[in-house]
């Protein structure tokens, strides 16, 4: 019997073609990228009725939802309220993060609806979607705003994985065991489930589940898409290259592109407008999306606002599974008490607690000066922070690596990494003494609830997310920027998720989702709607798919 984990080309059986392709197999509908996108989109077209095939190319399955924080944003709680329950609320709340910049609307309202009824479908799948109580969105209180309700995370035994447990793509970055619920009523316990799967971890985990054991959708690892399969303008499949040779998939209802974005690229700074840009998504996403919708002329389209943050490469880390150097986004760090970020001249630049609100200040370019206004950046902290948090790999208390840079006083430190030396001691001074207090009249650090419960320390006051640094040595971490995997470029897609031609016509066959899609319908960034997007679209793109797949074909 065979292996369905380790199943490949070579051994699949071959299928007559109903066009002038000469293939291998012949399926109703292929999955490019073993990611939530795929997965999500093969067990809706397995519960249709579809025979569905899945490619990853690398040996992991999960894709960039596995490093992610697993958090799911629904404008409103479907599992609990009617589906078409008014969204008024929901579109006051997009408008205000989105401000007075122009969006399709219609196209919103489409997707919002859509989303409510792609995440009640999945729940009655058996995918664990739970909402996070006590957990608001990011911006409340602002207009359309809800104290919770909104956001959802997924928690799974892997013990339930079977084999695929092996084949999970492991999330580097967060505390896989402990739930966001237990987080945000900081009711962590010292016995944990041998093996309970939270966060991005958990997320993937609960897709993993339901497609590949539940359903036994077939997938195979280490098989890039390299081609798509052509019959005139339509797509009717694609090839693969494995691990032993090359292989045609002929897909009578689709083709689904879902592998990830171009972070990982060359380009990928150039295309962001960055001085630089580390991905510290797996090192999967360098453009195959995009590369392989090109010979079909699909419009590739500027869609939300660039999405990046700050990070650190701490010596010996790498991604799992391979040699490739990780570089830590410091996601959870920033928003600890007695820390800060300052650029060159010692000046903090906006509010560190949250890293969506660093991005405008890191991409501004200073004409006058010529250079980068606050790249090069660090994060400085006082050794108060590393007995009480730690950071990265090294846990609260432990000794840090000799290579980050550290001394008693300030101004030895500002010497040490080439900062204005008066500027630091000012701005540490300045920041005391509001910290003192508990505010940050310049930034308001620590002024959002959802940040001061997801990133800052409970136990610390007045304010969670604000302490003075006063206690030596004083450390200072040279930033990278990194990405999350999310370009502002992506392909166009419809409603169905079907992609678009330059001239806005739709590719034939032909479906996008996740990071390879562009965000058409929101400017700004809402925590936990990227991976509501990837699985709605998913849901789309699956049952248009299977409705193209029921459609006799012309004699």
């Amino acid at each position: 019997m065979l292996d369905p984990i380790r199943r490949t080309p070579a051994e699949a059986p071959s299928a007559a073609p109903d066009a002038d392709v000469v293939v291998d197999r012949e399926v109703d509908f292929l999955c490019i990228g073993g990611g939530l996108g795929g997965l999500a989109a093969a067990v809706r077209a397995a519960e249709l009725g579809g025979e569905v095939l899945v490619a990853e190319r690398s040996e992991f399955v999960g894709g960039v939802a596995a490093y992610s924080g697993g958090f799911v944003w629904v404008g409103g709680n479907p599992l609990q309220s009617p589906q078409d329950a008014p969204i008024d609320a929901v579109e006051s709340y997009l408008d205000h993060v989105q401000g007075d910049r122009p969006v399709d609307r219609a196209a919103r309202r489409d997707y919002l609806h859509d989303a409510r009824e792609a995440t009640a479908w999945f729940a009655s799948a058996g995918v664990p979607l739970r909402t996070i109580p006590g957990a608001p969105d990011l911006y409340y209180p602002a207009p359309g705003s809800t104290a919770e309700g909104r956001l959802f995370e997924c928690v799974v035994d892997g013990r339930e994985l079977g084999p695929w447990r092996e084949h999970l793509r492991p999330g580097p970055y967060y505390d896989v065991g402990v739930s966001r619920t237990e987080q945000y009523a900081d009711s962590r316990r010292d016995e944990r489930d041998a093996d309970r799967l939270t966060h991005g971890v958990g997320l993937a985990a609960a897709f993993v589940r339901e497609a590949l054991v539940r359903r036994g959708v077939e997938c195979l690892l280490e098989s890039r898409a390299r081609e798509l399969l052509l019959d005139g303008t339509t797509v009717v499949g694609a090839v693969l290259d494995g691990p032993h040779g090359q292989v045609r998939v002929r897909a009578r209802g689709g083709v689904l592109i879902a592998a990830g974005g171009y972070g990982g690229s060359p380009q990928g700074a150039e295309l962001e407008d960055l001085p630089e840009l580390v991905e510290s998504a797996p090192p999967v996403v360098d453009g195959d999306s995009i590369a392989l919708a090109e010979q079909t002329g699909a419009g590739l389209v500027r869609g939300a606002d660039p999405f990046f943050s700050v990070g650190y490469a701490f010596p010996g880390e790498v991604h799992p599974g391979t040699d490739v150097p990780l570089v830590r986004p410091l996601l959870t760090h920033l928003g600890s008490p007695h820390s800060l970020i300052v650029n060159r001249d010692g000046r903090r630049f906006g509010d560190e607690s949250y890293y969506g609100a660093l991005i405008s200040a890191l991409r501004r370019f200073d004409a006058r000066q010529r250079r980068w206004a606050n790249v090069p950046c660090w994060f400085v902290v006082d050794d108060e922070f590393r007995r009480r948090y730690g950071i990265g790999p090294h846990a609260p208390g432990a000794p840090w690596p000799s290579s980050i840079p550290r001394a008693d006083d300030l101004r030895e430190l500002a010497g040490l990494i080439g900062v204005d030396e008066n500027g630091l001691e000012r701005t540490v001074a300045e920041f005391n003494r509001a910290a003192d207090l508990g505010e940050d009249p310049e930034f308001g650090r620590g002024s959002l609830p959802f940040v001061r419960r997801t990133y800052g320390d409970p136990a610390h006051g007045p304010n969670p997310c604000l302490g003075a640094l006063r206690t030596p040595p004083f450390h200072a971490l040279e930033l990278s920027l990194v990405g999350f995997g999310m370009g502002t470029l992506g392909l166009r897609i419809d409603r169905d998720a079907r992609v678009l031609r330059r001239d806005g016509s739709p590719v034939d066959g032909l479906y996008a989702t996740g990071n390879a899609a562009a965000t058409r319908e929101l400017r700004g960034y809402v925590t936990g709607l990227a991976n509501a997007r990837n699985y709605t679209y998913a849901y789309r793109a699956a049952g248009h798919a299977s409705g193209r797949r029921a459609v006799p074909e012309s004699p």
